[in-house]
């Protein structure tokens, strides 16, 4: 079978194309949680290489199976190529591919210009499709090519596990200690008041008094990033508060948080001690705060040896509130489906089939007008009531735009007067789409 389809669905299941998705899957669920590094990382992103362009080439001969092959194959490697280096050398494409990868699963990708080593494997596989072209292969072959190895593929792809990250978790006391606990079982302790911490086991009569021996008990700010204090049962007034302005700010810092639900303080403890109490509360991803014997607050962030982590310094005027990752990703989604569809449209027009096909266009407005409410909520906490109304109106507009445009661009393969003149139009369109919407990242970020 020579066509593009079988070639391409060869070309991903050579036996080198087989070993980098095997040990993408080992080293993203395995090795990087045994030995993270500098190895495993890099390891990824050489198998990736392997990987990505037949991935990429097998899904386009299914959408469009008269493509030409190899002009396929090299528009495949060098978007893989040129996709990895603007988003190894681009602080704000590892930003974008970070957001729309964690669509699919939570993930952090960083922009690291030393991961550019391992694009010479791109060369290898070209020399695969080189020999996927002379196998020939059955009828099973193909549909166990197409019914099992393209979903593995999808899913060692996407399924890549995420960057860890630290969460303080849990505080407690314990025979006159303070714990603390990161992650599932971190647990550090210090018993000079919380000005040294050492890593230790965990205590064995945990503890989480919220008041000293003066009566004065404190209590975390609900949904949010603070601590609240009462004198012998008065009024309860805030002992030390993050404003929502500068939390959102801590938010987009890090980047690699959920939600906001990760920069919310939950748990506290007291300890007496000889010149005063003293308290530490855990604040999820940004660490811990501790307020010391004579009133005074401080973020340590994670404890360590030789004290604490460093913690991004809290904005004194902070910004407006950027657009959500949401909003921006569906109006990155909304103008590329717009894009490719009036490219298809256009080249049907040249075939004489536009009468039958122009309503595809109307799409854009339909997904804008479900868009709305997006737009105008797009700023309310993951946890409100009309959130999930909210997600499925952006779905659908995403969904509706982007089937519009296969249907249009695969529609237009099929009835091009040339192929030629389709791929040269396609190329045009998928390159203006790029452009377009690294332009509306930028300005929206």
């Amino acid at each position: 079978m020579n066509t593009t389809r079988g070639i391409t669905l060869a070309w991903l299941g050579h036996p080198v194309t087989m070993v980098a998705l095997a040990v993408l899957v080992v080293n993203d669920h395995v090795l990087k949680a045994v030995h993270p590094g500098w190895v495993t990382g890099k390891l990824s992103d050489a198998a990736g290489m392997l990987l990505a362009p037949p991935l990429l080439a097998a899904l386009a001969g299914l959408i469009a199976p008269r493509l030409p092959l190899r002009p396929l194959a090299i528009t495949s490697i060098v978007t893989i190529g040129v996709g990895f280096t603007f988003v190894k050398l681009w602080v704000y494409g590892a930003r974008l591919a970070s957001a729309t990868w964690s669509l699919v699963t939570p993930s952090l990708i960083r922009a690291d210009p030393t991961d550019l080593l391992v694009l010479p494997l791109l060369a290898a596989t070209w020399w695969t499709l080189g020999r996927s072209r002379t196998t020939r292969a059955g009828r099973v072959t193909r549909a166990v090519r197409l019914a099992v190895l393209m979903p593995l593929a999808l899913a060692g792809v996407a399924a890549t596990s995420p960057l860890p990250r630290p969460l303080a978790q849990e505080v407690a006391v314990d025979d006159g200690a303070l714990y603390v606990r990161v992650g599932r079982d971190d647990w550090w302790v210090s018993r000079d008041e919380a000005r040294t911490w050492a890593a230790s086991a965990a205590p064995r009569s945990p503890e989480s008094p919220a008041c000293s021996q003066g009566r004065i008990c404190y209590r975390v700010v609900p949904a949010g990033l603070g601590v609240q204090s009462s004198v012998a049962g008065g009024p309860w007034t805030d002992s030390w508060r993050v404003s929502e302005g500068q939390r959102r700010a801590l938010y987009h810092d890090y980047g690699d948080a959920d939600s906001l639900g990760d920069l919310t303080s939950d748990g506290l403890a007291v300890l007496d001690g000889a010149a005063g109490h003293v308290v530490v509360v855990a604040n999820g991803r940004d660490g811990f705060a501790v307020r010391d014997a004579i009133g005074r607050w401080e973020r340590i962030g994670f404890p360590r040896s030789d004290g604490g982590s460093v913690v991004p310094p809290l904005s004194a005027d902070p910004s407006p509130d950027p657009p959500s990752t949401a909003l921006v990703i569906t109006v990155i989604s909304l103008l590329a489906g717009f894009l490719m569809t009036v490219t298809g449209v256009l080249s049907l027009r040249r075939s004489g089939q536009s009468r039958h096909w122009w309503w595809l266009v109307a799409l854009l407005p339909v997904s804008a007008i479900m868009l709305l409410p997006l737009v105008v909520l797009g700023w309310l906490e993951p946890n409100s009531l009309i959130w999930f109304p909210v997600f499925v109106c952006t779905c659908l507009a995403v969904m509706v735009s982007l089937v519009g445009a296969c249907v249009a661009v695969s529609r237009s393969e099929v009835w091009a007067a040339s192929r030629r003149d389709w791929s040269r139009s396609t190329a045009v369109a998928a390159l203006l789409t790029v452009a377009v919407s690294v332009a509306a990242w930028w300005v929206m970020s």
